[in-house]
């Protein structure tokens, strides 16, 4: 049968309604993240509503940065990770600043659940694409199967948080799909469409670069280096132009910011050292205590973050003392997929424990199945290049996060990144089971996909329903 050319941001006749449901969700919890959130945007002044957010927004462990950017723009993000992120979001602080002076109150919320839910709708359906298109699954295991995935804990939130992982997500599936396409047949991006979306994936998050990489090296015909020439070029330019972008920004933005900082903390603490002097003994006994608890507080959030292997440099970011077993079972394949009950999306660096267990046994029975899915589905397409080409994409986020020890501590919210390579791996054991054993598969999966569906469902919407206090 002959494939349709048609634009890959087309929604097919078939995938109207599979769209509709999704958008219509992706609304719902956006509206009630909107009103929980909104009395902060009613704070006099972006100093104000910063201070309010910065206290109030914890969101497991994501941060309120888009907010801010898009609000009032300025540089939050790091450069080094996200070399042009914050330029991506400029376009959408000038539409917020014309939506202001037109109504007259900050319309960031609403922009942001805006670009979110055209972000999750598209995840949706490059993720059913690859399902049906490049795996081979029937439609019906491809929605449900789709389902699986936004069922999962850290898929469920991330669409209404104001943060970069679901556009991150969107990218890495539309890459794998343009990768999948090119394999099977399809058509294949030229060396400049490539260049473009290796300029924007690597523009949110510079680690997604060498995913992108990977899906490229992966989608040309087996026929020597040759075949790499006309990618050199365009791939050079990119590379140049986000090293440049990364560098420049470091260098006039970040490291001069960091140094006012630095010097408006030293002249703090020393105004505090000699206001404390001044008091009386018994009130400067009492600051002195309050300062030692302080002090302990932030050794305990600094030992949340592990052992870096430098304190300086890009290695001030790694960990070799986290546990990675624990990692591994309690927020990799733990939190990411279900939600704990204790601690509910607390931030890791202000009062969530690294790990927190499970009240019920059975939540790592599920735990245990998904990981059992994930490994007979490996095995099922152990001989398919295209699921090789998202073990390696996962394994860039083992190797990252894993070995290297980035962002260990809180894995979990990393889920966007990796975690749609387990429905594809399972589409491969759809394909690989017949007759009572398929039977038998759609069950177990189905059965996951309501539990999940209900037991995350719940919690995050009591959470989105439970007003939050402000206090300036």
């Amino acid at each position: 049968m002959q494939r349709q050319r048609l634009h890959p941001l087309c929604i097919r006749r078939d995938e109207r309604w599979p769209a509709l449901v999704t958008a219509l969700l992706s609304l719902v919890l956006n509206a009630l993240f909107v009103v929980r959130l909104n009395p902060l945007f009613r704070q006099p002044g972006i100093g104000p509503y910063k201070q309010a957010m910065e206290r109030e927004f914890h969101l497991g462990g994501y941060d309120p940065y888009t907010y801010w950017t898009v609000s009032d723009w300025d540089y939050y993000y790091n450069s080094l990770r996200h070399p042009l992120l914050a330029w991506l979001m400029w376009p959408l602080s000038q539409l917020n600043k014309g939506l202001e002076a037109l109504a007259g109150v900050n319309c960031t919320q609403f922009i942001m659940a805006a670009v979110l839910t055209l972000a999750t709708v598209y995840s949706m359906l490059f993720l059913q694409r690859i399902l049906r298109e490049v795996v081979g699954v029937r439609r019906t295991d491809a929605l449900l199967l789709t389902a699986f995935f936004f069922s999962m804990a850290y898929i469920m939130l991330s669409p209404i948080v104001p943060d970069h992982f679901t556009l991150s997500m969107t990218l890495l599936l539309f890459t794998l799909y343009a990768a999948g396409r090119a394999m099977t047949g399809g058509h294949a991006p030229t060396p400049w469409q490539w260049a473009l979306l290796m300029l924007a994936t690597a523009g949110v998050t510079l680690s997604n670069g060498a995913k992108v990489g990977l899906a490229l090296l992966f989608s040309l015909p087996r026929a020597g280096l040759k075949v790499l020439r006309p990618y050199v070029l365009p791939m050079a330019l990119v590379t140049a132009v986000l090293t440049a972008a990364a560098l420049w920004q470091q260098q006039t933005i970040a490291l001069p910011r960091q140094q006012s900082q630095e010097a408006m903390r030293q002249q703090k603490a020393l105004q505090e050292e000699q206001r404390i002097a001044a008091l009386p003994e018994a009130e400067r006994e009492k600051a002195l205590r309050r300062q030692a608890r302080r002090q302990r507080v932030l050794q305990q959030q600094a030992a949340k973050s592990g052992t870096p292997v430098a304190s300086e440099g890009v290695l001030r970011w790694t960990d070799i003392s986290t546990s990675r077993w624990q990692s591994l079972y309690e927020n990799m394949f733990g939190e990411s997929i279900l939600f704990h009950q204790q601690h509910f999306l607390e931030d890791t660096l202000v009062g969530r424990p690294v790990f927190v267990a499970y009240r019920h046994w059975w939540a790592y029975a599920v735990e245990a199945v998904v990981v059992l899915l994930f490994a007979a589905g490996i095995w099922a397409g152990r001989r398919r290049r295209f699921l090789w080409l998202c073990m390696a994409v996962f394994g860039i986020d083992a190797v990252v996060h894993l070995l290297l020890g980035f962002g260990l501590n809180e894995i979990h919210i990393m889920a966007p990144h990796w975690l749609f390579v387990v429905p594809i791996a399972v589409a491969y054991a759809f394909r690989h089971c017949h007759n009572s054993w398929l039977v038998a598969l759609r069950c177990i999966v189905a059965a996951l996909t309501a539990l999940l569906l209900v037991c995350n469902g719940i919690q995050l919407v009591s959470l989105l329903l439970t007003p939050i206090k402000v206090m300036l």
